[in-house]
Formats: structure tokens, sequence, C-alpha cells
């Protein structure tokens, strides 16, 4: 059995306070009828196929 290298992770440092302030935004604004919709669709599906 081999040993791997694994290389440490560096954290990204995002400096354009512009991308951080979109970010937020798109974090805190809540999701659509159309996506909610949607995403109850997908976990009906999920979950029928996890029965078979």
């Amino acid at each position: 059995m081999a040993a791997c290298k694994v290389k440490p992770v560096q954290p990204t440092e995002i400096k354009d306070k512009k991308i951080i302030r979109q970010v937020i935004a798109e974090i805190r604004c809540k999701p659509s009828a159309a996506a909610l919709k949607r995403h109850k669709a997908e976990e009906e599906d999920l979950i029928r196929l996890l029965k078979k």
C-alpha cells in the first residue's frame, strides 16, 4: 500500500467587497415559489427512488 501525500487546503480570501455583499444578499433572499415547487418535486422523486 503506497502512502499518498495530502496537500493542505488554503482558505480562499476574497478581497472585493462587492462580491462579498452579493453573496450575502443571495444567501439572505428567500427562494421563489417556482424554486420551492421544483425542490418539492425533486424531493418526492428522490423519496420514490429510495423506496424501490
